[in-house]
C-alpha cells in the first residue's frame, strides 16, 4: 500500500507541474472533427496503477476537452492548465507545454506519466 501512495503522490506532483507550466495554444486540426468526438466533455481522475498495483488518488484532477480543440486540466489547489488537443489512432494527445498521450480504455481514458497509469472516467 505504501507503494501505491508513493505512486499517487508522484502522479499528483507531475500533474501539478504540468498544470503550472501549461500554456494555451492554437487550434490544431479541424474543430468539426473534434466537436463530435466522444472525448469532448469532462473527465475525472479515478485512480492510478503501476504494474500489478493500483489505488485511488487523494487529490482530484478534472480534465475538460472542448469541441474547438482546447482543454483545461484543473487539479485541487493549483491554477488550471490550458492546452490544445487532437485525435490519435488510439485516443488523443494534448499539445503545447502539457504534452500527454491518452489512450481509450473503453470505459475511461488513460495517460502514462513516469510509468504510472492515470485513469480518468467521464463525468
Amino acid at each position: 500500500m505504501k507503494k501505491i501512495i508513493s505512486i499517487a503522490i508522484a502522479a499528483i506532483m507531475m500533474l501539478s507541474v504540468l498544470a503550472l507550466t501549461a500554456c494555451g495554444g492554437g487550434n490544431s486540426g479541424s474543430s468539426e472533427d473534434l466537436a463530435n468526438s466522444k472525448y469532448v466533455g469532462t473527465w475525472l481522475t479515478a485512480g492510478v496503477a503501476l504494474g500489478d498495483e493500483s489505488g485511488e488518488l487523494d487529490v482530484e484532477s478534472i480534465l475538460t476537452l472542448n469541441g474547438d480543440g482546447t482543454g483545461t486540466l484543473t487539479t485541487e489547489g493549483e491554477d488550471p492548465a490550458n492546452f490544445t488537443w487532437e485525435l490519435t489512432s488510439d485516443g488523443f494527445k494534448t499539445k503545447g507545454d502539457m504534452k500527454l498521450k491518452f489512450t481509450d480504455e473503453g470505459d475511461g481514458i488513460k495517460a502514462n506519466i513516469f510509468g504510472a497509469d492515470l485513469l480518468f472516467v467521464r463525468q
